[in-house]
């Protein structure tokens, strides 16, 4: 749960998260910890950390109590005892299979810590096993339970899939605004498919949709994608499709170039909404999805 990761920085965030009342759900747990883990809590740590893995990703936060009638509401801080932020390290590296790539932990506050989050990704490489009792856990709800024969199954298939994802290179920023009605000078996004997989891709489809023509104008600088406006009400669409290449694992493969002008009447719809929205469909994947925003490229618009 990259997002919610990233807003919590401090112990009040913490306590704004306890007082709106924020349930677990299949993407985030609250624990205690303010004691040494047991040898239970341990097998604990791995189970909760793979379910996540092997499922959607989520956040755990370790040092909130919830209510003993309803274990889903969190109802205050309960420090993490100090040791536990080394066990659950070591714990990770020695007992799961194969290990989860991308796992980010933080320290809330980093001197004498009372909280530690661990933000968990989706993994590209599923699933993974709990070494303590030889299980593959998913998330289910609130709760992380043993995958069925034919789940596991599925996830080591995907592992021999392509593992497509659209991935969004800056070449320019926004400039100053021009004309009347004032629109941004153009800007350039450049645009790779990366195959994170362990399988060729084939027959790639990419869908991108983006905010309407009044807010955003969008010009094809390489001529490589199709515009299908037509298809969608009030949003802008465009789509590549690739149906004699090939993705091999590992490569970055640029596919499109895009110039983007911003209207500064929208400025502040512009900040709230995605840039881009986009789906990859690939031969024996999956579609997956993504979302680019102007914090996540590191733009930002004039005044």
């Amino acid at each position: 749960m990259p997002d919610l990761f990233d807003q919590l920085t401090s112990l009040a965030n913490i306590e704004a998260l306890i007082a709106e009342g924020s349930r677990e759900s299949e993407v985030l747990e609250y624990k205690t910890a303010g004691s040494p883990f047991t040898d239970r809590e341990k097998a604990e740590v791995v189970k909760d950390l793979t379910g996540m893995a092997n499922s959607l990703g989520g956040l755990i936060v370790y040092g909130v109590a919830t209510d003993p009638t309803d274990k889903t509401l969190p109802v205050k801080v309960v420090p993490i005892e100090p040791k536990n932020i080394e066990t659950l390290d070591r714990v990770i590296n020695a007992q799961v299979r194969p290990p989860i790539q991308g796992i980010r932990k933080r320290l809330i506050p980093e001197v004498n810590p009372q909280l530690m989050l661990v933000d968990v990704p989706e993994s590209q490489d599923p699933p993974h096993q709990s070494l303590y009792d030889k299980r593959y856990y998913r998330r289910s709800g609130v709760e992380c339970l043993p995958m069925e024969h034919d789940l596991v199954a599925l996830k080591f298939g995907r592992r021999l899939s392509p593992v497509l994802e659209l991935v969004p290179q800056p070449l320019s920023a926004p400039g100053d605004y021009q004309g009347d009605p004032p629109w941004t000078v153009p800007c350039r996004l450049r645009f790779f498919i990366n195959n994170l997989g362990r399988r060729v891709g084939r027959e790639v489809v990419a869908l991108l949709r983006f905010p309407a023509s009044s807010m955003l104008q969008v010009h094809d600088f390489r001529h490589t994608l199709e515009n299908i406006d037509r298809l969608y009400d009030g949003i802008q669409a465009r789509q590549f499709g690739n149906h004699t290449s090939v993705y091999h694992p590992g490569m970055n493969t640029s596919v499109a170039e895009i110039d983007f002008s911003f209207a500064k009447a929208e400025k502040s719809r512009l900040a709230e909404l995605p840039l881009i929205e986009w789906t990859l469909f690939a031969d024996e994947m999956l579609p997956r999805t993504g979302v680019v925003t102007l914090d996540s490229i590191g733009w930002r618009l004039p005044e």
